[in-house]
């Protein structure tokens, strides 16, 4: 799984540029062509042509003015999350940690250095959290994604730095190196992970890593300080998140 390749091969502009009006259509929902071309710093033109060339290909569609990203995406997305060969495994795993602890359980595999979120299921108690099937975060500052790291050689790590950085969320998010390498140590031994309020002040969450598969993952309950505190915080949901990363691990095998 420790398979990050830092090569940069020869880059073609006019995908680059197509890339770049997907991803700020996500960041809109809909855009014109002169608001796109604000954003980007690009010409009309350029981003007309390129707009006109997504549409007949249906990544995007026309609402009056305005473009949007298409529900061929939809079916991208699908394809892509059953080539992860314990896809199906997680997803029944997850629902069940949230129904036994009534907080929110989530799964998360390591992409191009971030986290992907897979699966997220609601327990009766769950509270609110921004992160959806679909979206990526940054490794260093979530415990799924730390344990997430826990899989990789310190060469690995180094390279996801250089590429992501540390940002800081909250006052508790790690920003350095040396105390990432150290925390990362206590979760190999303790095969659990936690975040100490270190993306939202206010929420806490324990993961346990996920060795099967081909790709590093991991999953996680997540839920208020007010809940995850003292014993249930520091031993009970540790211990339920371990044993449901070994039922995926276990079931993996039997594929």
């Amino acid at each position: 799984m420790d398979n990050g390749d830092a090569s940069k091969g020869r880059r073609i502009q006019a995908v680059e540029i197509s890339c770049e009006l997907l991803t700020a259509l996500e960041r809109f929902n809909s855009a014109g062509v002169s608001e796109l071309a604000a954003e980007l710093g690009r010409s009309k033109a350029t981003v007309h042509s390129h707009l006109a060339t997504l549409l007949d290909q249906e990544f995007v569609v026309k609402q009056g003015t305005e473009y949007a990203l298409s529900l061929r995406f939809v079916e991208l997305g699908e394809h892509a999350k059953s080539g992860v060969d314990i896809h199906d495994i997680a997803g029944e795993e997850v629902p069940r940690v949230a129904r036994e602890t009534g907080e929110v359980a989530q799964f998360m595999v390591e992409e191009h250095g971030k986290g992907v979120y897979l699966h997220k299921a609601r327990g009766e108690n769950a509270i609110q959290t921004s992160s959806y099937v679909g979206s990526r975060m940054q490794l260093h500052c979530t415990a799924l994604g730390k344990a997430i790291l826990s899989q990789f050689s310190r060469e690995r790590i180094r390279a996801i730095i250089d590429e992501t950085g540390l940002p800081r969320h909250t006052s508790n998010t790690i920003t350095n190196s040396e105390a990432l390498f150290a925390e990362l140590e206590t979760v190999r031994e303790r095969n659990v992970a936690f975040d100490e309020e270190e993306v939202v002040k206010g929420l806490r969450c324990v993961a346990a890593p996920v060795t099967a598969g081909d790709r590093a993952a991991a999953i996680s309950v997540s839920g208020p300080t007010s809940r995850f505190k003292g014993d249930r915080f520091h031993e009970t949901l540790p211990e339920l998140i371990r044993d449901a990363a070994n039922v995926i691990e276990v079931n993996a095998v039997q594929v």
